[in-house]
């Protein structure tokens, strides 16, 4: 006759997340899960060779004086920066949101001393630190680069062109988090979600290039030209005649702080 043998159950030596940071532990997990996609991976290594890896290299080679607001300006406003960068944010955010709500994960989520707030804070985090590795890092480098190599000796205006640098690094990272985040929230489909953030921006664009040619104030309904224009104003280069400043500032506040309010109201209903 066969024994049975007990189920032995051993303590766990571990430390416990304190409550506070389990957004850390949601932003950490998008972060690797991102690294270790292919999709991501391959649209990371192209769109960096495309658009950073020649110029730095060229700039490393090539004589130049300092580093330059208005070269840094144009470098960043690359048409083919801002297809990447739209298409990494797609695909980041697409199933940040989408994907927990197709596996009822958020009951999850919510019933681990998890409120809306540390939930949202945790994808936001998440997205931030993949994207920033396209968004951040490499123009970081392109500046430095500029400066070790540089011939002239003005240093100082190197390094504020540097400073404008990071702040335009962290805005490029977070501009389409909000959106790319609200449109996952609202459906349970992970490639609708991408589809529609990609489709959405480019539409916007285009009907905002129709509308500009009466008031080129109507540029700031496309995100592509808010981000353009905002780079601009941060590297401290000219706006087109006519622009408003403030409405380009209420533009950046509409494409990032109302989305995520939206986002934060339907998680908040969810709860």
């Amino acid at each position: 006759m066969m024994g049975l043998s007990p189920i032995e159950y051993h303590p766990w030596n571990g430390k416990r997340t304190e409550h506070g940071r389990r957004f850390v532990v949601i932003a950490e997990s998008i972060l690797r899960r991102s690294i270790g996609s292919r999709w991501f991976l391959a649209v990371l290594i192209i769109g960096t060779f495309l658009t950073f890896a020649l110029p730095i290299i060229f700039t490393a080679i090539s004589p130049h004086e300092g580093l330059v607001a208005e070269d840094m300006a144009s470098q960043l406003n690359n048409g083919v920066f801002f297809i990447f960068l739209l298409i990494l944010a797609a695909l980041v955010c697409s199933d940040l949101i989408a994907e927990d709500k197709r596996s009822n994960s958020l009951v999850l989520y919510m019933s681990r001393a998890l409120d809306s707030e540390g939930y949202l804070s945790g994808k936001f985090l998440g997205a931030a630190a993949t994207l920033s590795i396209f968004a951040f890092v490499p123009p970081l480098i392109l500046a430095v680069t500029t400066i070790v190599t540089q011939s002239g000796s003005d240093y100082l205006s190197s390094v504020e062109v540097l400073g404008s640098t990071l702040v335009a690094g962290i805005w490029m990272t977070l501009l389409f988090i909000p959106l790319g985040l609200l449109i996952s929230s609202l459906t349970d489909k992970k490639t609708y979600a991408a589809v529609a953030t990609f489709m959405i921006v480019f539409v916007l664009g285009i009907v905002a290039g129709l509308f500009a040619e009466n008031d080129v104030n109507w540029m700031l309904l496309g995100p592509q030209l808010v981000m353009t224009l905002s780079i601009d104003a941060i590297y401290g280069v000219d706006l087109p005649d006519g622009m408003n400043a403030w409405l380009l500032l209420l533009a950046c506040i509409a494409y990032t702080v109302i989305p995520m309010a939206v986002t934060y109201i339907l998680l908040k209903r969810r709860e």
